[in-house]
């Protein structure tokens, strides 16, 4: 099974399990994780611009007391494997910014299914630490994790 939870790996999860015990495919984004953690954006990732944003260019955005979120254009690619949304997509912090045991999330890979979890693609550093700096940005991150991604970011 690959480790496909490394830091800037944007993942795709087939069948999901939310909080509210519905199930349904999941993209996330690791950010940093530990031996036994992840710290993954865990929601909130779609390519639906339902309050009508204004991003244009890829970046971080912010709609005060409301949420931050960063914009990836469409067709534009993000890693050297040549990964691309294929309509705009954006990432909205709010309250989405958690650790998942690494134990839960390999419970997500089935042997029988190969694209039960794959990674989509890799930010480089620099765009990692783009979209860290978006995240830190946000007043939504909760402040037990802010301390270890602001270091994380630091050594990138």
């Amino acid at each position: 099974m690959p480790d496909v939870f490394q830091p800037g790996n944007l993942i795709r999860i087939k069948n999901f399990e939310f909080e509210d015990r519905s199930t349904r495919d999941k993209y996330m984004f690791v950010l940093l994780r530990n031996e036994t953690e992840a710290y993954v954006i865990s929601t909130l990732t779609t390519s639906q611009n339902k309050w009508n944003l204004s991003a244009t260019k890829r970046g971080c955005y912010h709609q005060p007391g409301i949420f931050t979120y960063f914009h990836f254009p469409a067709n534009e690619i993000l890693d050297t494997d040549g990964f691309f949304f294929d309509a705009g997509t954006y990432i909205l912090f709010r309250d989405n910014i958690r650790k998942i045991s690494l134990a839960e999330l390999l419970n997500y890979f089935h042997p029988s299914d190969p694209l039960s979890v794959i990674r989509l693609a890799t930010l480089e550093n620099p765009a990692l630490r783009q979209l860290l700096d978006c995240v830190l940005s946000s007043p939504f991150v909760p402040n037990n994790l802010k301390a270890e991604l602001v270091a994380f970011r630091d050594s990138l």
